[in-house]
């Protein structure tokens, strides 16, 4: 699995976005930006296990993967640094 620091700063965006909901690709460089994710295993396309979830949106868009939700759940979690002195 990917350390959130590894990431871009608009692939992070990108796996906030997918918190809230799938990713629609209508952009181009927000879909090679998912697809990069998708590489990483953090995203994958909606495809036939949302719908069999009962999600009723486009099948090309993006979701977490179980790493991405693991990554972003640890992020959550992280509590700020403190500074000292």
């Amino acid at each position: 699995m990917s350390d959130f620091q590894d990431l871009t700063a608009d692939e992070r965006a990108l796996l906030r976005a997918a918190l809230h909901g799938p990713l629609m690709d209508r952009d181009p460089i927000v879909l090679g930006l998912c697809l990069r994710l998708c590489g990483r295993r953090l995203l994958q396309r909606a495809g036939a296990a949302a719908a069999a979830n009962g999600w009723r949106g486009s099948p090309h868009a993006f979701v977490l993967t179980r790493d991405g939700w693991t990554l972003m759940k640890a992020e959550r979690a992280r509590g700020p640094l403190r500074q000292t002195g």
